[in-house]
């Protein structure tokens, strides 16, 4: 019986995950995503992953999760988080690519939430990201900030994956360069934060949220800061993969 004991179970991408989560009713400014390592060893999965965005979890909680995967079908199940516990299920026809509804149980502030999931690998981030800068503290009319990013092959033990990298500045009598040191800095899901030094003594960070999960092409209005240097700004950044 050629085949016979076989697995049919879908093989899932190994490593940075995104769980984009819609609570039922689409009630405004609840939408959250679950992000991090997510691993697959037969039929068992595992992961450490955090809460961003939600009102239910303390800012980007980290949360270990168990489940499973039989044929089509995905569960995963949180470890309980001040009385509450996140339970999805979900379907594919690939590794790559999740659709199901989330449940959220015990605890006093979302018992009882519902809602849907769209789930998918978040590709590494590695390359150089660039975009423009309007009007630093300088007065400078055209800066172009770039961010050469290398994303860490494997996790850390939060589930996050490390980034270290260059910045380079074009146009800025503010900076020139600067240097993202390693554990400074990480991608989780989608979300990305970066924090570094420039040449002239800045603190330097970044943040935020990649447009697509599965195929990340910019990072649209990211939160763009240096304090010290020999400029202070805050801007909306945007940094498109080049």
């Amino acid at each position: 019986l050629s085949g016979c004991g076989a697995s049919n179970n879908l093989a899932l991408t190994q490593g940075n995950w995104s769980i984009a989560a819609t609570p039922t009713g689409n009630i405004a400014n609840t939408n959250f995503f679950i992000g991090g390592n997510l691993t697959q060893n037969g039929g068992s999965l595992a992961g450490t992953m955090s809460v961003v965005s939600s009102l239910c979890f303390g800012p980007s909680q980290i949360v270990t999760f168990t489940g499973t995967v039989k044929g089509k079908n995905v569960t995963l199940t949180s470890a309980s988080v001040g009385g509450e516990v996140i339970s999805v299920t979900a379907t594919g026809t690939s590794g790559s690519a999740l659709t199901g509804t989330y449940s959220i149980a015990g605890g006093t502030t979302c018992n009882g939430q519902t809602g849907t999931i769209t789930a998918s690998p978040v590709p590494s981030i590695s390359a150089t990201w660039s975009g423009p800068i309007v009007g630093d503290a300088n007065g400078d009319p055209h800066v172009t900030l770039a961010i050469a990013f290398t994303q860490a092959t494997t996790a850390s033990a939060d589930g996050t994956f490390g980034l270290t990298g260059n910045i380079t500045y074009t146009g800025s009598t503010c900076s020139q360069t600067g240097t993202i040191p390693a554990n400074s800095s990480f991608v989780v899901g989608p979300y990305v934060v970066v924090n570094a030094t420039t040449d002239d003594g800045a603190t330097f960070s970044y943040t935020a949220l990649l447009n697509s999960a599965a195929s990340p092409t910019s990072m649209p209005g990211g939160n763009y800061q240096t304090t010290g240097g020999n400029c202070e700004d805050q801007f909306s950044v945007t940094l498109t993969k080049q």
